[in-house]
């Protein structure tokens, strides 16, 4: 079986399930989720192999384009080597080709979902993934550091074994830190207190480019060097630079406009006073807020009941048993039942003989 595989499928279904459960609860419908995936997922994954083949090559490997695709020998041999970062970078750009198709004027204002909203609730379960994801370096036997000389730490998960010696098992520690940054994240997402739109990706950039920063400076195995320097450490440190600016951009932006800084603010105490609040999905959520389950689970109106007022309108109530909207212009409604009526047996030849008069 195919275990690298299998844990990142389950790793990328966790987090469209939960992704889905949880966008609702910010104003962005669930539905929303199965089309980001359909776009970012493919570009996710070319991105990883892009970056990997390409800083491979610059390191000085050999690559065939039948290697780039998986293949070895006229056989498919698997997408070994997809690097964390190329994904994410594949991410972006999926959510940038989102952004231009939900933020089109043929859509109306409240349908709409700009590159900002979509990366913080993208971004706050791609980490979740990241940490299921590493289970899958495991399978391979792969991302470990230096060797453990004390006989007391040579034990899984704290260590692997490979190649008869006992190594520091980076995958473990990487998969703690994402797990405990899918945590920050959701709070931030979904407590009580909120930022502006980006302000989750911000804090996603800076805590996985300090983790990474540690992870991969001592790392000591598949290791991407270009010109003597550690690729993926260069990468996590200018993620830690991108996010600390956007943070101070947006503050620059609310002095500048003469406005309060949209940051950890309780959500009643939310205003227009606050930079950017009135752009959020907190401000105008997305229309038609509801899970695909509960779409059959409406109540019909029955035939039988109808609201009468004082004056003999009739008013039908909704299909889910909201009051009309015109019902209170009306006079004081009524429910009654509809009145029964026998048809006589000589009812056709009686209405026949009326119309014939």
């Amino acid at each position: 079986m195919n275990w690298y595989g299998l844990i990142i499928a389950i790793g990328i279904l966790v987090c469209v399930a939960t992704a889905y459960l949880v966008a609702r609860r910010r104003g962005i419908e669930g539905d929303l989720i199965v089309d980001l995936i359909v776009i970012c997922l493919p570009l996710a994954i070319i991105g990883a192999r892009t970056y990997h083949v390409v800083f491979a090559v610059l390191g000085g490997e050999s690559w065939s384009f039948a290697e780039f695709f998986g293949f070895r020998d006229g056989k498919f041999v698997g997408l070994a080597g997809l690097a964390i970062y190329g994904g994410i970078f594949g991410s972006l750009l999926g959510a940038l080709i989102f952004h231009f198709i939900k933020t089109r004027k043929s859509l109306p204002e409240e349908k709409r979902i700009n590159f900002w909203q979509i990366c913080d609730l993208g971004f706050t379960f791609i980490i979740l993934g990241q940490g299921i994801g590493r289970w899958a370096n495991y399978s391979n036997l792969e991302d470990y550091g230096g060797v453990i000389t004390n006989p007391a730490w040579q034990w899984e998960p704290f260590g692997i074994f490979v190649e008869g010696q006992w190594h520091y098992a980076h995958f473990f520690y990487e998969s703690l830190w994402c797990i405990l940054g899918f945590g920050l994240l959701l709070w931030l997402y979904l407590g009580k207190r909120k930022s502006y739109d980006g302000f989750v990706l911000s804090c996603y950039s800076i805590f996985y480019g300090l983790g990474r920063s540690f992870l991969e400076a001592a790392r000591t195995q598949d290791v991407l060097m270009i010109g003597g320097v550690r690729v993926s450490l260069l990468v996590s440190i200018l993620f830690i630079v991108g996010g600390v600016a956007n943070i101070v951009v947006h503050c620059v932006l609310a002095k500048k406009a003469g406005k309060k800084i949209f940051i950890f603010v309780d959500q009643s105490k939310l205003d227009t006073d606050y930079y950017g609040y009135e752009k959020t999905k907190l401000y105008k959520p997305m229309p038609d807020l509801e899970y695909f389950w509960q779409r059959g689970k409406k109540k019909k109106s029955s035939n039988d009941d109808i609201i009468v007022d004082e004056s003999g309108v009739v008013i039908h109530t909704g299909d889910d048993g909201e009051k009309p909207q015109n019902a209170e212009k009306s006079a004081p409604a009524t429910k009654q039942k509809r009145p029964s009526q026998t048809v006589p047996e000589n009812a056709e030849e009686s209405y026949e003989d009326s119309w014939d008069e």
